[in-house]
């Protein structure tokens, strides 16, 4: 061989060396566009375009990211990539290589939701809405008729003191009177009384107890020495058992004599008041 085939041999290897790299990119590119189309139509974003022409902006990035190619080589293959991509025209409208790999990058936009899919949503939303209703509902209901049930224990657990109580100042208020005020003294104690004892101490006691008030000009006082509850029905009827003591002196006998007496006297709570609903001595 001569010297002067040297050259052309020379020639004819390094431009099939660099075929075989612009083969190389080629496919590269490709490969690295057909990726970029996938997720851009996955993300919807060609939904309605025709399909994108290929440019020569992706196969010059990938010649000079060819690994061990030769530098200055590479360098040509992207300058040689960089003016072809100048001159290659777009579509009207469509995006360049570098736009479509952007888009493939951006973040994919949400789908409607399906009508179906929304109804039965709506109608599981409504249900679970529902169910609380309901929960809540007897929740709260529980709990009035728990706290109903709390206060009337309550009261009924009260009702025997509070007779008692009211039993002790009815008792004693009943049974002291003085002979020169004993009319007003008397009529303060029918507020303090119910039927059967308000109608049998306004016929019956008032007008005798009065009468011989005046006429022997006595006085009488009356102390309760002892009192408890002797049963309770409920909270509104209690039985308080009276232990009385009577001082009383008359024109007769100046110097008070001392009496005592067992009562039994039946307690009805009258709108929120103790009242005497009978009286009955033992």
């Amino acid at each position: 061989m001569s010297d002067s085939d040297k050259p052309d041999i020379r020639s004819a290897r390094r431009a099939q060396r660099e075929a075989e790299r612009a083969a190389r990119a080629q496919r590269k590119a490709d490969a690295a566009r057909e990726r970029a189309l996938v997720a851009a139509r996955a993300g919807g974003l060609f939904e309605g375009m025709e399909a994108m022409p290929r440019t020569a902006t992706a196969d010059a990035r990938a010649d000079t990211a060819d690994a061990g190619e030769d530098t200055s080589d590479a360098r040509a293959a992207s300058a040689d990539g960089r003016a072809d991509t100048a001159a290659a025209p777009t579509a009207a409208g469509e995006p360049s290589g570098a736009g479509r790999i952007s888009l493939a990058k951006a973040k994919p936009s949400r789908e409607p939701i399906d009508p179906a899919r929304r109804r039965k949503l709506t109608a599981a939303l409504a249900a679970a809405s529902a169910v609380l209703v309901v929960v809540a509902g007897l929740a709260s209901w529980q709990y009035v008729e728990a706290r109903d049930a709390t206060a009337a224990e309550q009261l009924v657990a009260d009702a025997p003191r509070a007779a008692t109580d009211a039993a002790r100042e009815i008792a004693t208020q009943m049974f002291t009177y003085d002979h020169r005020t004993v009319d007003g003294d008397l009529a303060a104690v029918r507020e303090r009384l119910t039927d059967p004892a308000l109608t049998e101490f306004v016929e019956q006691s008032m007008p005798t107890v009065a009468s011989a008030a005046k006429q022997q000009e006595a006085s009488v006082y009356a102390t309760v020495a002892a009192a408890a509850p002797q049963e309770v029905v409920d909270s509104d009827h209690v039985t308080v058992l009276i232990m009385l003591n009577r001082m009383v002196s008359t024109k007769e006998a100046p110097e008070a004599a001392s009496s005592a007496s067992r009562l039994s006297l039946s307690m009805v709570q009258v709108d929120g008041t103790w009242k005497l609903g009978e009286l009955t001595a033992l």
